[in-house]
């Protein structure tokens, strides 16, 4: 009778440990957010990402003054630096970034929206940021900046694009800059 007892108790316990692991691939039963990663979301990132990145590439500057005598400037240089951002949701992310055309002592301060589409390995975005655009001994100037990028991504933290902005700076003068850059993106 004893046996009878421990081996009843053994396969109640075997029972209730089988019912009790995680559900199968596809279902989603469990907590909210547990179904990431068991189905249909293998590429989801979590929302709450802090990013990080680098670039590097050109700007081609177009100054046409309000005065219809004055010579027009055109000229493209080197352009560099660094964006942070975080990403509220998988697809929507809020970033801030500092880049100076070197040769024109040109600094850009911007902050604004990135909307990306995750189809992983490669992954698309699109950007738009309002800036600040202040000319070495020149008044500041404010900017709207639509931009669109496409980022290959190599592991976990880490990916690599290209980024194309136009800039509309609004002043007295048509300023408008053309940018395109290579960048490098570390997500934390």
């Amino acid at each position: 009778m004893n046996r009878w007892i421990w081996t009843s108790m053994a396969l109640l316990a075997l029972a209730a440990a089988a019912s009790a692991t995680e559900p199968e691939p596809g279902r989603t039963d469990g907590p909210p957010g547990s179904e990431y990663g068991k189905g249909g979301y293998a590429y989801h990132r979590s929302p709450g990402q802090f990013y990080a990145e680098g670039f590097l590439g050109a700007a081609k500057v177009n100054i046409e003054p309000d005065d219809s005598f004055a010579p027009h400037s055109h000229q493209t240089d080197l352009i560099a630096g660094v964006n942070a951002g975080y990403m509220v949701e998988d697809w929507l992310g809020l970033q801030f970034g500092y880049g100076h055309i070197v040769n024109q002592k040109t600094d850009l301060f911007s902050g604004g929206v990135r909307s990306a589409y995750n189809m992983e390995p490669i992954n698309y975005y699109f950007s738009l940021d309002a800036e600040l655009y202040s000319r070495d001994q020149d008044e500041t100037k404010f900017g709207i900046v639509p931009g669109a990028g496409v980022d290959v991504v190599l592991n976990d933290h880490l990916s690599a694009g290209l980024r194309f902005q136009h800039d509309f700076i609004f002043a007295d003068d048509n300023i408008n800059i053309n940018r395109v850059m290579a960048r490098v993106q570390f997500k934390f």
